[in-house]
């Protein structure tokens, strides 16, 4: 009887949990995470500079100033002037359509023609010296300084003008595309010595050079000669130190 009754229990008990198993829910699996996306970094496109066609243009170098040992001299006019080792001075008596006194003294080169380079011939005719400084000697009788000055300004040449004071003489500086006298290609400097300025003899200086493609002499070496530019007085001009003047004497 206990042992049936044992044996229906466990039956009873073994039924109910394979019922109890049957209604139990299923949970589905867990949803998977997706993966990152892997975001493809773009390589920076290079941009270009576009190389300027136009060339800059290079500084030219300024020719610097050689020495002026050679001092020149010309008693008569009064006057002095340094110059390059191995240069001369050449002093003619020039022609003139006006009622004063001229004379023209060429600082030059011997090397480059001599002397008598300075002129063509005894008609009253120069040449112009490559690498010369001119100085020209006017008799300040007349208003020269101003005629001189006005023929600069309606010469039709480009300029630029100003005022410079060298060893007490002011100058009108004129700087000149080309030659006011003859037209010639060059750039040209010409300084005119103000009436006031005259020396005790009454002449004015008039001072002019022109740098040339292929001169030896730089603009600096020209500026210098005509700053050492001087007068002095009939009494000490004979203790000037320097070389007189060639002055050849059908030309004077």
């Amino acid at each position: 009887m206990k042992t049936s009754l044992l044996v229906a229990s466990a039956c009873a008990i073994a039924v109910l949990l394979m019922a109890a198993g049957c209604t139990q829910t299923v949970q589905p699996p867990p949803t998977p995470s997706p993966l990152p996306t892997s975001v493809l970094t773009e390589t920076p496109t290079a941009v270009l500079t576009p190389v300027p066609t136009t060339p800059i243009p290079v500084p030219t170098p300024v020719a610097p100033a050689i020495p002026l040992p050679a001092n020149i001299k010309d008693t008569p006019l009064l006057f002095t002037i340094s110059a390059p080792i191995g240069y001369a001075g050449a002093t003619i008596r020039a022609t003139t359509s006006e009622y004063n006194l001229l004379y023209k003294t060429t600082i030059f080169n011997p090397a480059s023609g001599g002397a008598n380079g300075t002129i063509d011939d005894n008609s009253g005719n120069y040449s112009e010296l490559a690498d010369s400084l001119t100085i020209f000697s006017y008799s300040s009788s007349l208003s020269v300084d101003q005629n001189i000055r006005n023929i600069i300004r309606g010469s039709g040449a480009v300029f630029n003008e100003s005022t410079v004071t060298y060893n007490g003489i002011t100058y009108i500086r004129f700087d000149v595309e080309s030659d006011p006298y003859s037209g010639t290609p060059g750039e040209t400097v010409v300084f005119v010595g103000n009436k006031a300025s005259a020396n005790e003899n009454g002449y004015l200086p008039v001072m002019i050079y022109t740098m040339t493609p292929h001169g030896m002499l730089s603009q600096a070496t020209y500026e210098n000669m005509v700053k050492s530019f001087r007068y002095y007085t009939s009494r000490n001009i004979g203790n000037a130190s320097g070389e007189e003047t060639d002055r050849p004497p059908y030309y004077q």
